[in-house]
């Protein structure tokens, strides 16, 4: 009876000694995090850079396609992409090899940060996403086929231009403030 108690005694030490010793950091404790400040480029083109480029109408389409390149690449970064692949393989040699890309998200918040245009038709929309503490606690409670419906990037909170990078010194047709 006695060798039990010892036994249960030694068990119940070890127990306590491999026991969390203090408090795990909450999940709710957001101000120990720093936000996360995302930035994109995103890019449109003339189907004709020379003669292309005098038309107002198909100067607009290509920025605007760089701008939807930049909200793209931009979900992308924060929420992912899937990716839907297949090969078809005979007598060991490739036949086929087939990949589709699907982005399909809620973005808000994004500032553009400037617009330039580069002298071989490019146009490059350069976009940034602050992303704040409670996005990431969320993200990181989550499993990651839940981050897009439980986790929307949230509006800033505040003085959302703290910390922003200016980027008076680009060299640019557009800049936007």
């Amino acid at each position: 009876m006695t060798l039990r108690w010892i036994f249960v005694s030694v068990l119940v030490a070890v127990m306590a000694g491999c026991a969390p010793f203090g408090e795990y950091p909450s999940s709710s404790d957001d101000r120990s995090l720093e936000p996360i400040t995302v930035r994109v480029s995103g890019f449109g083109t003339y189907e004709d850079a020379s003669r292309d480029r005098l038309n107002t109408r198909k100067r607009l389409l290509a920025r605007r396609a760089s701008q939807l390149d930049a909200y793209r690449n931009l979900a992308e970064r924060v929420y992912g992409t899937v990716i839907y692949g297949s090969s078809t393989v005979s007598d060991f040699v490739l036949n086929n090899d087939m990949f589709r890309t699907y982005v399909d998200s809620y973005i808000r918040g994004a500032k553009m940060v400037a617009v330039n245009e580069h002298s071989d038709g490019v146009i490059e929309t350069v976009m940034e996403l602050k992303l704040e503490p409670r996005f990431r606690s969320c993200v990181a409670e989550v499993s990651d086929s839940q981050v897009q419906d439980l986790c929307p990037v949230p509006m800033p909170r505040g003085n959302d231009s703290v910390g922003d990078v200016q980027s008076r010194s680009v060299d640019s047709l557009y800049y936007l403030d």
